[in-house]
């Protein structure tokens, strides 16, 4: 056994390194799909699960644990969770569900909106015809017939606000400690016209009113605003109006101080991409809106850089971001997976929730900044290994253009080894030494100096700092070199090949290993 141990060893030496190559590629990849989304930051833990793209509000109970509410199999279930996310106590509400469903989960009450009339968990219906329901931590708003109205949910009373016509203006809500707030705006010429009001005690109170310019050519998709001690915060999402091409989106933030009656002074936005350098986070949307420490604050869907997954290298995951003075940001990561993440929402000040949209069921998931707590819960699944193989067999398909890129290396030596047959068979015949020297001499020649042919700059780039610290690639050059020179001799002593074969044998295994190594990130 050990003697035919000995005799395969110049076969199994380049069978292990490439085996290593190709666990250390998959450890990397693994490494990569499983990553936390920050260094402060855990990864996502998985808490159930949803058939429709729709996440409810998460309700915090009175015991400092959560309210979940997921759609599936065709009904509504409810989870309350204890605060390190384990199940404590399932409900299952038989009521219709669909994509259409918005429900008001309350501690004792369940009031659901079937996308035309509102019932209440018995189905008994309470209000028909509404046009727009808008569930709240404590109350329930929903438009009809043109007029907002105010649903108790324990009472289930209603009483008119005020009116609204859908059909010119739009409509934002936000409920913090001070009350309801109601963002009414409506574009015209060149402007958005702005009223900020207040609900209390099922009365309105007219806070402010301005107006806020556009640029010409620009429309504005939607607004997201926040308001605390007097300061209104605004973010207009704008599109270029364009009839053809790919359209074009911009962030405009302004702040302003209601007491002042200031004119609203306008900053773009930009959100650097935390996860590459000089990169920049685009398609903005789901946007969740606070102050906190008097300083605005986004939670938000954008796409941006992943190494999730294998064929691309942006996916759509929740961002948070601090708005500074003169609308700078400064913006963290707070999901990495390669499903598309959206529905972002703040449990807390150190904690979110959103749903990975998936097409055998959508995902939702929590992450926090007490990362060994929610780490420690975390357990890699069966997806995460097919996303990590999945990965590492598509750079292992591409990495045979390594071959291509190496041919100009491959034609000296083999140019050579017909140069001698043809001219100096007899030379041949007796397998002198310098023959095999001269041959992988000249092949290490050209591997020198068409270097860069191979060690693109997607390589340098992309491949792991293992591969690439200063002055890898004559190290690498080198090492593999040394190590299918005493491979070559071992092939000598054993079978007793001549020159002509063995150079064959250093130059192919000198070029698999290279190819093993480093042709995964020629294209990556």
């Amino acid at each position: 056994m050990k003697t035919w141990i000995l005799q395969k060893l110049y076969w199994i030496i380049p069978g292990v390194l490439i085996l290593l190559g190709l666990f250390l590629l998959f450890f990397e990849n693994f490494s990569k799909v499983t990553a936390q989304p920050g260094p402060d930051w855990s990864k996502g833990l998985l808490v159930g699960q949803s058939e429709v793209n729709k996440l409810p509000a998460i309700k915090e109970t009175g015991d400092g644990g959560y309210l979940f509410s997921f759609f599936q199999e065709n009904k509504l279930k409810t989870a309350i969770m204890t605060n390190d996310f384990r199940i404590k106590e399932e409900k299952n509400y038989d009521i219709p569900v669909d994509k259409w469903t918005q429900i008001y989960q309350g501690n004792d009450e369940l009031i659901y909106f079937d996308y035309e009339n509102i019932f209440d968990q018995d189905k008994t219906q309470l209000v028909a015809d509404v046009e727009q329901f808008i569930p709240l931590e404590k109350t329930i708003l929903y438009i009809k017939e043109n007029k907002l109205f105010q649903l108790n949910p324990e009472t289930k009373e209603t009483s008119e606000i005020m009116d609204i016509d859908l059909e010119k203006e739009k409509l934002a809500v936000e409920e913090n400690a001070d009350g309801i707030h109601l963002l009414l705006f409506a574009k015209e010429k060149g402007n958005v016209d702005l009223a900020l009001s207040r609900v209390q005690d099922g009365k309105v109170n007219h806070l402010y009113e301005t107006k806020v310019k556009v640029d010409p050519g620009k429309i504005v998709n939607g607004i997201s605003f926040t308001f605390e001690d007097q300061k209104l915060a605004l973010l207009l999402q704008e599109e270029l109006e364009l009839t053809q091409g790919k359209p074009e989106f911009f962030n405009y933030y302004a702040e302003i101080d209601i007491t002042k009656g200031q004119e609203a002074v306008q900053y773009e936005l930009t959100f650097q991409d935390p996860a590459r350098e000089n990169g920049k986070l685009t398609e903005i949307s789901d946007v969740a809106f606070t102050f906190r420490d008097g300083k605005p604050r986004l939670l938000f869907k954008a796409n941006g850089y992943t190494e999730t997954k294998y064929n691309e290298k942006t996916g759509f995951n929740i961002y948070e971001s601090e708005i500074g003075e003169n609308g700078s940001t400064k913006t963290e990561r707070r999901s990495n997976t390669a499903a598309i993440s959206t529905i972002p929402q703040w449990l807390n000040e150190d904690m979110i929730a959103w749903m990975d949209l998936h097409g055998d069921g959508n995902k939702v998931y929590v992450s926090s900044n007490e990362i060994t707590k929610i780490n420690k819960q975390i357990k890699h699944t069966s997806e995460d290994w097919l996303q990590a193989f999945g990965k590492t067999f598509g750079m292992i398909s591409t990495s045979f253009f390594a071959f291509a890129l190496s041919f100009i290396w491959l034609l000296w030596p083999i140019l050579f080894v017909i140069f001698m047959y043809v001219f100096f068979s007899r030379k041949v015949d007796y397998n002198p030494p310098w023959i095999f020297y001269t041959g992988i001499g000249i092949y290490l020649i050209a591997a020198v100096i068409w270097k860069d042919r191979f060690f693109v700059p997607n390589i340098l780039a992309t491949a792991p700092k293992y591969l690439t610290f200063t002055g890898s690639t004559y190290f690498y050059l080198l090492l593999f070199a040394v190590i299918s020179y005493f491979l070559s001799i071992l092939t000598k002593r054993i079978n007793e090949w001549t020159g002509a074969p063995r150079i064959i044998y250093f130059v192919g295994v000198h070029i698999i290993l290279l190819t093993v190594y480093f042709g995964p990130y020629i294209i990556y």
